[in-house]
């Protein structure tokens, strides 16, 4: 014998229209409003309401986590294009190196006097100075 909001809602809304003649008071009109927008139940209405909700999310989803990613990737891959011979570089795997050849699809990186690896263009993270400054930085800290 459990009581629903919609029951204890339908009640009041039924108690608030038999009696018509009662002096209306600016509680039992808002009780009868309450009443009425509670009988008619969370789907009432509500699907526009869902929308803007998810709509908000994605807008703010985007905002915060999307759209800086794109920012990045996009600067990543103009990075990558302007690379050139006899640059120093880092790998995003944290080896330094000297660019000494470059393919459509991997540079070639001298880490050590004749010692030449072959890498991907994209995982070349940045250059040799900006990440010696950053590594100095971490360890300052």
């Amino acid at each position: 014998m459990s009581l629903t909001l919609n029951h204890i809602a339908g009640g009041l809304l039924q108690l608030a229209q038999a009696d018509p003649g009662a002096p209306s008071s600016a509680a039992g009109g808002a009780a009868a409003a309450a009443a009425e927008g509670a009988a008619k139940g969370p789907g009432a209405g509500g699907f526009l309401e869902q929308i803007l909700i998810f709509g908000a999310i994605f807008l703010v989803f985007w905002l915060l986590i999307l759209r800086p990613q794109q920012k990045k990737a996009k600067e990543h891959k103009s990075f990558v294009e302007t690379l050139k011979v006899g640059t120093d570089v880092v790998t995003s795997s944290g080896i330094f190196g000297k660019i000494t050849a470059i393919d459509d699809v991997a540079v070639k990186l001298e880490i050590a006097p004749k010692v030449v690896i072959k890498v991907l263009k994209s995982q070349v993270a940045g250059v040799e100075a900006q990440a010696a400054e950053a590594v100095a930085s971490a360890n300052a800290r």
